[in-house]
């Protein structure tokens, strides 16, 4: 069988201006100094929040973990799906193809941002950061949601995602990589990892999705 999987941020979700700004303020409120927060961003290449704040500030790393999402979730959010996005959900479900969420935020934070923006109706599943032990690059969480949807993991299957992490958890666990460029921080460091396919629109994942779920 196939599915399809998407990160959220900068994938589905136009989330980026407040992550920025509550990622300086947890930052300058836990080291006591200023940063640049999308440099800060990039260096992490897309891991779990849980893993900034263990390299950022290990001996205390929940109280940075908590700052963010505390000051992040108080933030009056203007929050919009990329042009194209639902269209292209709308596809996939009247095709009844299974899809679920998988990202670094923790479940239920996704999951009220999925649903004030109307996008929650379309997976069967979202997966969180608080739902494995193990976070993207590990496969952990892909293997997760093909688990809640009963489907093996394959090349059949796409992982829509827009960061380093994405992409090699989506090889890690032996689904396809589907790398879009249309709201990810730097598209470059996106692309020296090496995704199976890059999509500039979210139509494109239409077309990938039916040449990877073809039977050969």
């Amino acid at each position: 069988m196939t599915a399809v999987l998407w990160d959220m941020d900068d994938t589905l979700l136009n989330t980026l201006p407040g992550r920025m700004k509550a990622l300086a303020y947890a930052h300058e409120a836990c080291l006591g100094w200023k940063t640049d927060p999308e440099a800060l961003w990039r260096s992490h290449r897309g891991g779990s929040l849980e893993d900034m704040g263990r390299r950022l500030l290990p001996d205390d790393y929940m109280r940075f973990v908590n700052t963010y999402r505390e000051h992040y979730y108080n933030l009056a959010r203007e929050i919009d799906p990329y042009p194209g996005v639902v269209a292209v959900l709308e596809a996939f479900q009247q095709a009844e193809i299974p899809m679920a969420v998988v990202t670094s935020k923790i479940a239920w934070g996704a999951t009220e941002e999925l649903t004030s923006t109307g996008l929650l109706q379309y997976f069967h599943s979202v997966v969180g950061a608080d739902d494995t032990d193990d976070h993207k690059p590990d496969p952990a969480p892909v293997y997760e949601a093909l688990d809640r949807l009963l489907i093996e993991a394959s090349p059949r299957v796409v992982f829509v995602g827009d960061s380093p992490a994405d992409v090699w958890a989506a090889k890690n666990a032996g689904v396809t990589s589907d790398a879009p460029v249309w709201g990810t921080l730097d598209a470059k460091l996106l692309l020296d990892a090496s995704p199976h396919h890059t999509v500039k629109t979210p139509g494109e994942v239409l077309a990938v999705f039916a040449s990877e779920a073809s039977p050969s």
